[in-house]
Order: C-alpha cells, then structure tokens, then sequence
C-alpha cells in the first residue's frame, strides 16, 4: 500500500486512546496541544488483534473500532465458508453428472479472464512470427501425448538443433519448472498442444496398450482393460473416464499412468516438475495458462504438426539448417507435395499400435460428456491457440512471407466435423482459417 501523508482535525480523547493502541500512529501524531494534528503516515495495516481496519477509510483517524465486531464477523465468515463448501462441490457434481457439450461451453466461456479473447482482431501475436536464431538454445516443453516425442527426434537428429531436454521420453515437466530449472539456459520455449477430446483419448490408448502403460497401470488392479476390441475400447475409456469424473480434486488413483483433468493447462500453470497426476485439474486458473501461452516463442498443433514445421522452419531464416530449408522449398504448399514430406514421417515417435481411431465423434454421447467436462479449461486454451495459429498460418502465407498456400483444403476439411465439438457442434475450422486470411489482407492494406 502506497504511503499517504495528510493534515486532519485534532481527535477527541476516546479517539486518541484508539489511535494510541494502532500501530500505524504514534503519540506525537495525536497530540491535542497542536491546533492542527501533525501530518501522519498510513503504512500498510499490520492485522493487530486489537483493532479491525474498516474498508475504505484507511486514512481516517476513526478507523480503528473496538474488537467487539472481530468475533461476530469470524463467526459470519466461519458459517459463510462453511455453507460454501457444502454447496460449491454439490453443484460441481451435478454438473458433472448433467454436463453437456453446451452447457460446458457456457462454463468455458463464462470463466474466460476479462475480454473474450477469441474476439480480437490484431492478427498473430508479434513473438510468434518472429526470427529464431537456430544457433541459440531451445526448450521444448513436453506435454504427454502431444507428439513431444517427435518434434524433440526432429529437432536432434534431423536439424541438428540444441534441443532441451535431449530424451524423447522420460519426466515431463511443466512450463514453470522446465523454464527455472532443466532448460533455464534456453533462448526459446517451445510446445505443442492438441486437441482436447483426441488428447484424453491418447491418453487412455496409451495406458491401456503401451509398453509404459501396461507395466505401471498393473499396480492398479481396477485399471479398465476387458479386452483389446474396437467396442472393449469403448467400454473400458468411459470407465476410465468415470473414475476421474468422480474423482475430482482428489489425485491418490490415476492408475500411476495420467490423470486427464485439462492436462494442457496444469501444464501450462503447474509449478511442478511432473503434472501426471491430476493437482489442480479441476480448477486451474485460466488467466495464468493464457498468460504463460503467449509467452511462448513457437506453439505446435498436433493436427497440424505439418504446417506447424512450415512456420518453425520459415522462422529459422536464412540459416536454417539444410533440412529445414530443403522442406519448406519443397513441401511447404498445397499445390503438390515432396518426398520430403514422406520422409519425415519416419522421424514421428510411435509408441504403440493399438487404439487407432479415424474420428472419435462417433464415441458414445455420454462418453463425450464426461470428456468434455474433465477439459473444459483446455477447450478455452485450445480454441484460443487454434484461432492464433490460424493467424500465423495466415500471415506466412502473405505475401509479406512465403506468399504461397500452406494450410490446405483436404486438411481443413478432414478436421472440420471432428473439430467442431468446441463450438457445441458449430465450430468451423475452415471458417476460422478463411477469416484470417480476410484479416491479414486487411491488416496489410491498411
């Protein structure tokens, strides 16, 4: 609290025996000798036991009362807080149990912090079309299930890059712990983020059928695994996804594999160095991931991981590494595509078989319910990172860059019905796209 410093009538005696017991006063302030009361300092209230500071009168010298309102305003505030947390997890498990696709949306954008910033209209944040030094260090922040694994193969073996951390696999961290400990010497933050309902089911493939998976969910004996069918599958996902749907804050069972409760964003916001298991999932704060998500230098799409290489080796300049500039002159555009292109799928990190799926809008209604309510903070973050991509995806087909189509018909059109489970069904990926591309022309006629 800032100092303040004013001249004010001279108090009564029972005035000045209040002031004398605040320690913010001292006897020399309140001397009634004086016609006009010295100038006194207001420092930050010290919380004494004996006095209750009033709101909004900090500088009064009446704003000292007796303590005989501290134990009735406790007790109001000990019998409000405990009927909150009555209420409070009642209706988070009624709309766990009654949750649909619009009525999270109504959440999701309920809780955005201040303006909705899907709205606004300035084109790709400036850090996120800036040049990359490829001789500097980069972090690549691994989020599980997010093709960590592969962009960090790409950057070591084939650009060649000084990559952090150099393990394909091993603990993920969280943005926070990554940035103030294993790669505090990096010149770039880096991620890779993913759709929310593919993300959660990745997750379960890979507890369920992985090598990783099968060997530390054998420590949970009521892991979901009755069988290895199409149908066992999704059978055993919506046990799985019940148990955490009941779970809520608590983090003692995640099966020792993960918990799914917006895993993006306890990334994004989590001190920790592992965010496995679930802390904070079910209220993460949304303002701190956004915030930590346009700090960013490079945010990676998985349903996009080749236009995201477009851009990252665009940003690379004229040193990128040979690699990157033999695919961005070849690959990079819609009207054909290299062998350069194929080739790098042999660099993509599979680590199992099992699983697969074309689409998973087909899963059943209640399934998608229960996902959508353990995501409902990573649809906002995902939605918001999806409509920036679009605008840097826009701005390197500009002429002010590579001046040539990147983001393509068949792409957007094999995304558009699988997608738009984050608008309730309406949105439209292709629309999104078509309108940074009107924006961008805007911004660079005007």
């Amino acid at each position: 609290m800032p100092v303040r410093e004013r001249e004010t009538d001279c108090p009564s005696s029972t005035q000045r025996a209040g002031l004398l017991q605040d320690e913010r006063f001292s006897s020399a302030d309140v001397n009634p000798a004086s016609h006009i009361c010295r100038r006194y300092t207001v420092a930050p209230h010290k919380g004494s036991k004996n006095d209750v500071l009033l709101a909004g009168r900090r500088g009064d010298t009446d704003a000292a009362v007796p303590t005989l309102t501290s134990s009735r305003t406790k007790k109001y505030l000990l019998f409000l807080l405990a009927t909150l947390g009555i209420v409070v997890p009642y209706c988070q498990r009624i709309l766990r149990e009654f949750g649909t696709d619009a009525l999270l949306n109504t959440i999701i954008h309920h809780r955005r912090p201040g303006p909705d910033l899907f709205s606004e209209d300035t084109g790709p944040l400036s850090k996120r079309v800036a040049n990359l030094d490829p001789a500097d260090k980069f972090s690549f922040v691994h989020i599980s299930k997010c093709a960590g694994s592969t962009w960090i193969r790409l950057f070591k073996k084939v650009l060649k890059l000084n990559i952090c951390p150099e393990k394909e696999d091993g603990v993920e961290h969280s943005v926070s712990y990554q940035q103030q400990y294993t790669c505090n010497d990096a010149n770039y933050t880096l991620i890779s983020l993913r759709s929310p309902r593919h993300h959660v089911w990745s997750q379960f493939t890979m507890c369920k059928y992985s090598r990783w998976g099968k060997r530390v969910t054998r420590k949970s004996t009521d892991f979901p695994r009755s069988g290895d069918e199409y149908e066992d599958d999704e059978v055993d996902f919506d046990s799985w996804l019940s148990h955490f749907d009941s779970m809520g804050n608590e983090t003692n069972n995640h099966y020792n594999c993960y918990h799914p409760a917006n895993l993006l964003t306890r990334a994004l916001t989590s001190p920790l160095d592992d965010v496995h298991d679930g802390r904070g999932g079910f209220d993460p704060n949304i303002t701190l991931a956004m915030n930590t998500y346009e700090d960013l230098d490079f945010v990676a799409l998985v349903e996009f991981i080749h236009e995201s290489q477009c851009m990252l080796y665009y940003r690379l300049g004229d040193e990128a590494p040979p690699a990157a500039s033999s695919y961005l002159s070849k690959s990079c555009h819609c009207e054909k595509q290299h062998e350069e292109h194929v080739k790098n799928e042999s660099v993509h990190v599979q680590h199992h078989s099992m699983g697969k799926r074309s689409n998973l809008r087909d899963l059943p209604a209640p399934t998608l319910s229960k996902v959508a309510t353990l995501t409902s903070a990573d649809s906002f973050i995902y939605v918001n990172a999806l409509k920036h991509f679009m605008d840097e995806m826009a701005w390197l087909e500009s002429d002010d860059a590579l001046g040539r189509r990147i983001v393509c018909d068949d792409v957007l059109k094999m995304w558009e019905p699988e997608l738009a489970y984050l608008d309730s069904g309406r949105f439209n990926v292709t629309q999104l796209y078509q309108d940074a591309v009107m924006k961008q022309q805007r911004i660079i006629s005007s």
